[in-house]
Order: structure tokens, then C-alpha cells, then sequence
């Protein structure tokens, strides 16, 4: 119930990761893209072609600066599809113009860092409409150079993985080089400058997602702890407190979560369920999978029998 697709930084189209999710027996699953439901619709109607039960859902930044919360949340809308939700896409078409302005700016600045003027935009959309859909030529009739059909992409959200393939692609950066050294590397003083992006707060996102019915979950609450389970038992009132916030808050369940490794991911479920079920939280299983080719190919670590979403209070 946490993976993410060409839409925003996976690597499979939604239609291959639905047919991904069937070879592996999983039963139900989602497709939660980063800021965007674009991929939605293609995942859930390959879905419901073999089978298997596909979810509307999106994962969405937020900030919440009283609690020093800067991190994610999940939505879910079982049995909708996008147009059922209204509130929920004018909150993402902020996000995902949020976004475009910012790979602008990286474009922008990475101009002036590589002195490559030629460096732009339109010339990024066009090798990431090539990269991940195979779109190379414009419309029939159109004039010389015209755009290719823009309505693939419909719903895209921009992030720094475009940026460090783009510049890879350019043969700017390493071709060795991977995106976690790229970001930790790159995004630094003195190379590109940075950029905040402006993100809703919790509750803005759950009174989105609860205005089209549909549920909000808190994703890979360990992260918080560097996935660490001893910090995370050292601090448990804070954790409690958290827990506590998002409960008042509206959110209505944790999501547990592949940790990079069976002991650690089940040492910290085990902790998050003992301490979020008493509240009352639904539980969701996610393995946060991007795709073959990336960091995070997990869709085969990680699953678990969900009860269902029940009544929202």
C-alpha cells in the first residue's frame, strides 16, 4: 500500500507495478505517488483487469512546525477513483506547481554551475517524456518544434531523482554516481542552493482527504528515529505525544513498514503497534518500492494481511 510509479520517482509505469503487484499474489495494493494522483486511474483499471484490488491513494509533503514534523502522509480512497476527489487534487495541483517551480529553479542554477545554458525546462520534460514513456515525436501536423502530447503526462510531480537523471543523462554527474551520493553530495552550500517548498499542514491534508471520504495514514513513522529502535524506545513519551497529535489531529491510522531488514523492520512494528493500537489507528503495510533500477526495490520484502479501513469516527 506504498509505492510509487513514473508519475512521481519510481521507475515502472502504474500498469507494471499492478501486473508486478499480481506475479507476486499480493491481493491489494496502492499506488501512492508523490503529491499526484496521476497514475492512479491506469493503476486501479489494470487492477481490476487481473483481478486484484487496486486503491486510489497518493502520498503527500506536509510540515507541521509545532510538532517539528517534516515528513509525509498517505491518503487512501478506497472504491473512488480521482475525479471523486475534489478537495484532495486542488490541495496536489498546489504541490505539483510547488514542484515545478523548484525544478525550474535547480535547472536554473545548474546552468550556472556546469555553464550550460542550453540547460532548460522544456528540454528536461522532453528526456523524461522519453525516459519513461517512450513519447519521441510531436503530433502529426504540428509545426517544427512542437511539443509531443503533453497528456501523458497529466498529474506529474517533479522531484530531485528528474534533476540527478537529467544531469546524468547530460553526462554532467557520474554515470557511477547514485542518488543518494548525488544528494548528499550536491545539495550542499556551495553547489545548488536550497529551496523550500511550500506544504500544507496536517490538518489541511486531513480535512482534504476526509472531504472526499477517504483516509490518512502517517508512513514509516521510524524515520523519524533514523529507524533506529533504541532511540525509539529511549523516547517513547515523545513518540506517545506524537501519536497523540495525530489522533487529535484527525489521521486515522500507522502505516508499518519495510526497515531495510527483517529484525529491525519487525523490532520497530512491533514497538509502533504496541503503542498506536490503544489509540485506535488503523494499521496499512507499505515496502515504499520505486522500482527496479533504484534504491528501493522492495514490493517482495514487505506485505501484511489489512483488515480493511473501516469507519472513519
Amino acid at each position: 500500500m506504498h509505492l510509487h510509479s513514473q508519475y512521481s520517482d519510481g521507475s515502472l509505469s502504474p500498469q507494471d507495478i499492478a501486473r508486478s503487484a499480481a506475479s507476486l499474489g499480493i491481493e491489494l495494493a496502492a499506488v501512492t505517488d508523490h503529491d499526484t494522483m496521476g497514475g492512479s486511474d491506469f493503476f486501479t483499471a489494470e487492477c481490476a483487469r487481473l483481478g486484484i484490488q487496486g486503491i486510489t491513494g497518493c502520498e503527500i509533503d506536509v510540515v507541521e512546525p509545532s510538532i517539528d514534523y517534516k515528513s509525509e502522509l498517505l491518503a487512501y480512497f478506497p472504491d473512488k477513483a480521482v475525479a471523486d476527489c475534489p478537495s484532495t487534487a486542488r490541495l496536489l495541483s498546489q504541490a505539483q506547481s510547488e514542484r515545478k517551480k523548484r525544478i525550474e529553479y535547480y535547472i536554473y542554477w545548474a546552468q550556472i554551475i556546469f555553464k550550460r545554458p542550453d540547460l532548460s525546462y522544456s528540454d528536461i520534460l522532453r528526456e523524461r517524456m522519453v525516459r519513461d514513456y517512450g513519447v519521441i515525436d510531436p503530433p502529426a501536423g504540428a509545426a517544427d518544434g512542437a511539443m509531443p502530447d503533453l497528456s501523458v503526462l497529466e498529474g506529474l510531480s517533479w522531484s530531485k531523482v528528474d534533476l540527478f537523471l537529467y544531469l546524468r543523462c547530460k553526462g554532467l554527474i557520474p554515470s557511477f554516481l547514485n542518488y543518494r551520493r548525488f544528494k548528499k553530495e550536491w545539495f550542499v552550500p556551495g553547489r545548488f542552493p536550497k529551496y523550500r517548498l511550500s506544504k500544507p499542514k496536517i490538518r489541511d491534508v486531513v480535512h482534504a482527504v476526509h472531504e472526499d471520504d477517504g483516509f490518512v495514514v502517517v508512513p514509516h513513522i521510524g524515520h523519524l528515529w533514523n529507524d533506529e529502535i533504541e532511540d525509539m524506545e529511549n523516547d517513547a513519551k515523545h513518540f506517545d505525544s506524537l501519536l497523540s497529535y495525530f489522533r487529535e489531529a484527525g489521521v486515522d491510522g500507522i502505516e508499518l513498514y519495510w526497515y531495510s531488514g527483517k529484525k529491525k523492520t519487525q523490532e520497530i512494528n512491533d514497538f509502533v503497534e504496541a503503542h498506536a493500537k490503544p489509540a485506535g489507528f488503523l494499521f496499512t503495510y507499505g515496502s515504499d518500492c520505486h522500482g527496479p533500477g533504484t534504491d528501493k526495490c522492495t514490493i517482495d520484502k514487505f506485505w501484511g494481511d489489512f483488515v480493511g479501513f473501516g469507519r472513519k469516527e
